[in-house]
């Protein structure tokens, strides 16, 4: 009986090995290239996209998620007057996940800057110009 009242606590124990970045890059991925990659993929994925406005993009960090090392960059943009997060996770060049940001992404940490890999030419239905997220 009192062997499985310590199983948790010994299983928890081994829970807090810590991850190592043995697979870290050497530096980041260059901006232009990757900010492509993250636009292009935007775009297919949003079929509505000319509808969003002031498109915002974060700087790019190394990460650790259910499918390895990835960079992660997370883009804010406006969606009918709703400020939206998404983060996209790239590995060598390939988006391999996306989703809304969740908390764990951390997104709401990170600085923005203009997203300009995502041209967008449509006004809010309303007519106002929408004022930029930074």
């Amino acid at each position: 009986m009192r062997a499985t009242l310590f199983l948790p606590l010994t299983l928890l124990g081994c829970s807090g090995v810590a991850l190592t970045q043995t697979d870290a890059p050497a530096s980041a991925p260059n901006p232009a290239a990757f900010h492509k990659i993250i636009g292009d993929y935007l775009k297919e994925l949003f079929k509505d996209i000319a509808a969003y406005e002031s498109f915002e993009i974060s700087d790019a960090r190394w990460v650790h998620t259910v499918k390895g090392w990835s960079w992660l960059s997370c883009v804010r943009f406006q969606e009918r007057g709703h400020v939206r997060t998404y983060a996209v996770f790239i590995q060598t060049d390939k988006v391999v996940d996306s989703r809304y940001a969740v908390t764990t992404d951390g997104c709401g940490e990170q600085t923005y800057a203009p997203f300009d890999d995502i041209p967008v030419t449509a006004k809010p239905s309303n007519g106002v110009e929408l004022d930029p997220l930074h």
